[in-house]
């Protein structure tokens, strides 16, 4: 591959996985609480990966020399669905969670910026935003009674950005690794959480939270070879591919009817991500001084 030019296969590799994996859960969602369904998902995730190399050599899975930011980037993989069930419980639709979620690649630039010392230029800034403003549009306008409640959403979309920026920060380890921890510390941190009253998953249940693992490692390994091979500020916009794939399983489904609102928003959305593509390397410099946070490195 020329260095000069960055590698879009596994950022769709990732939105794809991701969208799939997202369709696929909400076949359980509601049969299940999300604290469980999250928790047997990343069971499934560790008992894939130990099957998939612990044979070979089991301790190459857990053998970092930064286990506490390997236990940190897990706790914002926890943090995303209690936020999300934190606002669901408090009123918010899923779109208007969505909606505001979808600011994390204008975070995902200003924490590049703070902890990695990227640069990004101000056309990648610009078409970042109006992007962001494409989603808004694709969405529709939303009614918050209490806005202090964005505050969930806000969590959820800062929770993803620092998972982005320290798995850049992390790619000096192995993938395996990184992705072990990502399940270990996710069974951790919600093992307390767990309900009193466990739902028994049936067999069917059991098949779609093995395929939602199998997907969600796979997306997981995808973004931990997009953050390896490219800065995260160069990545950060073409997140938003993500949000056709997810429109195009549910028109799919038939789940609803594409409006011509949506449809207009998700040709800017589109068309941005396109530009920000074609910006190339350049649009993305390391700063030549100390922000005063220090580097993540």
């Amino acid at each position: 591959m020329n260095p000069a030019k960055q590698d879009i296969r596994p950022v769709l590799a990732f939105v794809a996985l991701w969208a799939a994996e997202e369709a696929l859960t909400a076949l359980v969602f509601g049969r299940m609480g999300l604290v469980q369904i999250v928790w047997t998902r990343f069971l499934l995730h560790l008992l894939l990966l130990l099957a998939l190399f612990g044979w070979r050599d089991a301790a190459s899975l857990w053998r970092t020399r930064r286990p506490g930011r390997q236990l940190a980037r897990a706790a914002t993989m926890v943090g995303m669905p209690l936020c999300w069930q934190m606002g669901m419980q408090r009123g918010l639709s899923p779109a208007t969670l969505m909606s505001v979620f979808w600011l994390a690649p204008l975070l995902i630039l200003a924490l590049a910026t703070l902890c990695l010392k990227e640069r990004a230029s101000r056309r990648l800034w610009l078409a970042t935003a109006l992007a962001c403003g494409g989603v808004f549009v694709l969405t529709g306008p939303h009614a918050v009674e209490r806005p202090l409640l964005l505050v969930f959403p806000l969590g959820m979309a800062l929770c993803f950005s620092l998972y982005m920026v320290l798995t850049r920060a992390l790619r000096d380890e192995p993938a395996r690794t990184n992705l072990f921890y990502t399940g270990l510390g996710v069974c951790l941190l919600l093992a307390p959480l767990l309900p009193a009253r466990w739902v028994p998953p049936s067999a069917f249940d059991l098949a779609v939270l093995a395929g939602v693992a199998t997907l969600g490692l796979g997306a997981l390994a995808a973004l931990e070879r997009m953050t390896a091979s490219a800065p995260v500020s160069r990545s950060a916009p073409l997140v938003y591919l993500q949000i056709p794939f997810a429109l195009g399983i549910g028109w799919s489904l038939e789940q609803y009817d594409p409006s011509l609102r949506m449809v207009g928003g998700l040709l800017l959305v589109l068309l941005l991500v396109g530009y920000a593509f074609r910006l190339g390397p350049r649009s993305v410099t390391r700063l030549a001084a100390d922000t005063g946070f220090g580097g993540l490195r």
